[in-house]
């Protein structure tokens, strides 16, 4: 129990104290949102088309204390015990903006191009966690690493996050029966409740049978161009403020202190 408790103490020293009212601002929308969606059955909007809007609020919400999770049951040689609670401010976000936008308000459908925004802000959103993955990894092997050499290694893990979640959206379509892709016109007609207008298209198609033969490939490379765009963005910014690699966060001088001190400290006789 002590261990639990002296964890828990080191944690709440790193936390913002505006991180955790922004933290708790999401979540306490998310269990009011898993509330109703229990309660009444769908979402002030309607029924959401995809899937059970509360099992995906209720499965998004425990991501939400990610790193609370991480922090008082994973193991101290866990890399992810080194994460800072920087990342959990943007894959709050992530979370609430999915279920609460996308299930709970249904903006899936009702603004049709909130999927794509979705991709972008989840590939930027992948790109800020690697490079937070790459400060772990430098402080758990306590190795220094040129800023724009983890920003550009950041950028390369959260495009294998986003090729991972275009993977995990085909294989659900092909095994479980599932329209994620929009791999066929019809599909994607009934999840949007037969309107048209419910569609996006990034590419317009005018011709009728162009646009039923190259829908699915349309709608799938329009999330590719997205993740590209957002991941692009993401980079940059971190290229420009890589906020570990500067001023009093700067991870690669904590390292160098501490190799210095562990240098310079007498060996007991």
């Amino acid at each position: 129990m002590n261990k639990f408790a002296t964890r828990f103490s080191n944690m709440m020293k790193e936390i913002k104290k505006s991180e955790l009212i922004y933290w708790w601002i999401l979540r306490g929308l998310m269990i009011f949102a898993l509330i109703y969606t229990i309660v009444v059955g769908h979402g002030p909007m309607g029924e959401y088309k995809g899937s059970n809007p509360w099992q995906q609020v209720a499965a998004n919400l425990v991501g939400m204390f990610a790193y609370e999770i991480i922090q008082l049951f994973f193991s101290d040689k866990s890399l992810f015990r080194k994460l800072s609670p920087r990342f959990q401010n943007i894959t709050a976000l992530g979370f609430f903006l999915g279920s609460f936008g996308g299930a709970f308000m249904n903006l899936y459908y009702s603004l049709p191009m909130y999927d794509k925004i979705l991709h972008a802000l989840g590939t930027a959103e992948a790109v800020y966690i690697g490079y937070e993955l790459v400060c772990a990894i430098q402080l758990k092997l306590k190795k220094t690493c040129p800023f724009q050499i983890a920003v550009l290694c950041a950028m390369g893990i959260g495009f294998v996050f986003a090729t991972g979640w275009e993977l995990f959206e085909f294989t659900y379509d092909q095994f479980a029966g599932g329209d994620a892709q929009h791999w066929n016109v019809m599909n994607a007609l009934s999840e949007a409740g037969g309107d048209f207008r419910s569609i996006f298209l990034m590419f317009p198609i005018k011709d009728e049978e162009t646009f039923m033969s190259r829908f699915p490939l349309m709608d799938t490379m329009s999330d590719t161009v997205m993740n590209f765009v957002g991941g692009v963005i993401m980079y940059i910014i971190l290229r420009i403020k890589p906020y570990r690699h500067s001023g009093k966060n700067d991870i690669n001088a904590l390292i160098e202190s501490e190799s210095t001190a562990e240098v310079t400290e007498p060996k007991a006789e």
